[in-house]
């Protein structure tokens, strides 16, 4: 969620001519922890957009929004603390607060957001040693860091939202919109995160019966094959007609697996009915039609 810096500019605008109105009249401003307080807030959305979301990047990630936590909660004591008698200084309190408080929404579902990528960057690698086991545990473990995102982002929005356009000056509009739309994409990107993972799990599946038949071809028990094969072929097209939808996805994050995905299960359907019956031509003990149809696999 890419924060923008033009309402705090703002806010830095509104309490400096309080300190030029003080000088006519004695009241209490609280221009200075103001200033405090936006320069924090500055800090560590600076932070959060050097942060390198490529994969294997994680303990950058992990690094930079504990840090940027850390500056957004001091910018919210500093806010609680100020004293102010001028009203425009209390209404941009009030906003900066509320900016504070939904940018610490927004690093909590992201710092969520970043164990859920690791874990399934796991599934992958567990993938390519067909260690399936491990591949439901960790995608098992994504799901759970998926599901305590998605309230943080929620709440972002919500706080985000509460802030009424109308009542800031004209000059900070353009950076609420962003945040809106910022927040709206992320929670758009957790929700495709999760079809994307509820696809993965008969995927796994597939493939758990796709290795058990090839254990059974090795011992020549082919209807015992051909029934893990029948198995596989279902879970495949459970796992494809989920995945579909999301080949258009606006995310590359969401698309490029999805597409890869696609594509291996399409070419897997096309040659599984041709795996079964050349196992049912085996069990029957014809094995010049197996063979023929063992010969009719695409290549992969």
């Amino acid at each position: 969620m890419k924060k923008t810096t033009s309402s705090l500019i703002v806010l830095v605008a509104i309490v400096s001519v309080a300190i030029f109105a003080g000088c006519v009249e004695e009241k209490i401003s609280a221009a200075e922890d103001v200033n405090r307080a936006v320069s924090l807030m500055e800090t560590g959305n600076t932070r959060i957009e050097k942060i390198n979301w490529e994969s294997g990047a994680y303990s950058d990630a992990k690094a930079k929004l504990a840090a940027s936590e850390v500056d957004y909660e001091e910018a919210l004591k500093i806010l609680d603390n100020a004293t102010t008698d001028y009203d425009d200084e209390k209404d941009a309190i009030g906003t900066a607060k509320v900016m504070c408080s939904y940018s610490l929404d927004g690093i909590a579902a992201f710092q969520n957001l970043t164990i859920c990528l690791e874990h399934l960057d796991k599934v992958s690698a567990y993938m390519e040693g067909d260690d399936v086991a491990s591949m439901r545990s960790e995608l098992e473990l994504a799901e759970d860091a998926l599901n305590d995102t998605l309230p943080f982002a929620s709440a972002a929005k919500e706080k985000c939202f509460s802030i009424d356009a109308d009542t800031i000056p004209v000059e900070s509009r353009s950076g609420l919109l962003e945040d809106r739309i910022s927040i709206e994409q992320s929670e758009k990107i957790i929700l495709e995160f999760g079809v994307l993972m509820s696809g993965m799990h008969p995927f796994i599946d597939g493939m758990e019966h796709m290795l058990k038949a090839t254990e059974y071809v090795e011992k020549e028990e082919w209807h015992s094959a051909e029934l893990e094969l029948d198995k596989c072929s279902a879970d495949f097209s459970e796992s494809k007609d989920i995945l579909a939808d999301l080949k258009n996805s606006e995310f590359a994050e969401i698309s490029v697996p999805a597409i890869a995905i696609h594509g291996i299960l399409t070419k897997m359907l096309e040659a599984l009915p041709h795996l079964e019956a050349g196992c049912r031509y085996a069990d029957r003990g014809n094995f010049k039609k197996a063979d023929e149809e063992f010969n009719k696999i695409p290549v992969f």
